[in-house]
């Protein structure tokens, strides 16, 4: 009967020491940590080769996951900040950050910031997003709704309705106006790519602002979590 107790305490230290580094912050810990990083944030990881959107809001973090969208919420952990709702959880101290789904552990997670503009963009309802450089620039459009374009990394921001929309073959248009700005962009549908970052986009983009010409690359952004 001793033997059998004793075998039974080895295996039970032995379940609690394979157990993760999240799953020894307990929601039971004395120390609340709120999360400091600013609300409303849009932030990409990558946890060896998972990827994932989140975004902060005030006690909970919304994870846009490669299946399914869920809001997690911000618990009492012993060390760093605990995000938990079900079988997933997200942990990060410092550099630090782990994500938990139905018990598989995503370690290593770091921050993709190249990434951030473009999911933001997605899930605030932009259908198409360009960019370019020489000067920086940027475009989304949101179909039947407005074109918005940004200079100089926001120096310079021109806002204007949709107005018209056309298309044929590879190549589509896009006008608005207002009194004293006059927007159009042509989007053609072949390979383009970034001159200073070297990424390749699937469309090249013109946009010619009060008669002015920019060149760039783009891309439509999609919607998986609504399918």
């Amino acid at each position: 009967m001793k033997l059998f107790y004793t075998v039974c305490v080895c295996l039970a230290l032995v379940a609690c020491g394979g157990d993760d580094l999240r799953r020894s912050f307990s929601a039971e810990a004395d120390g609340f940590i709120p999360d400091e990083r600013p609300m409303a944030t849009t932030l990409v990881y990558a946890c060896n080769g998972y990827e994932f959107v989140a975004r902060l809001g005030p006690g909970e973090m919304a994870l846009w996951l490669p299946e399914r969208y869920v809001i997690l919420s911000q618990v009492r952990g012993a060390s760093g900040t605990l995000y938990e709702e079900n079988d997933i959880s997200f942990w990060s101290k410092g550099e630090e950050a782990m994500l938990t789904v139905e018990g598989q552990d995503y370690q290593n997670c770091h921050l993709l910031p190249e990434q951030v503009a473009w999911e933001d963009a997605r899930r605030r309802g932009v259908d198409f997003r360009g960019v370019g450089n020489d000067p920086v620039w940027s475009l989304e459009i949101q179909r039947g709704r407005q074109l918005l374009f940004v200079l100089e990394d926001g120096a310079q921001r021109i806002l204007v309705p949709d107005q018209t929309e056309d298309g044929e073959g590879l190549m589509y248009f896009y006008a608005g106006a207002t009194a004293t700005q006059n927007l159009r962009v042509k989007v053609l549908d072949l390979p383009c790519v970034d001159a200073i970052s070297g990424d390749t986009f699937p469309t090249a983009v013109k946009v010619i602002f009060n008669g002015t010409g920019y060149q760039g690359c783009g891309q439509n952004l999609y919607y998986p979590w609504t399918d």
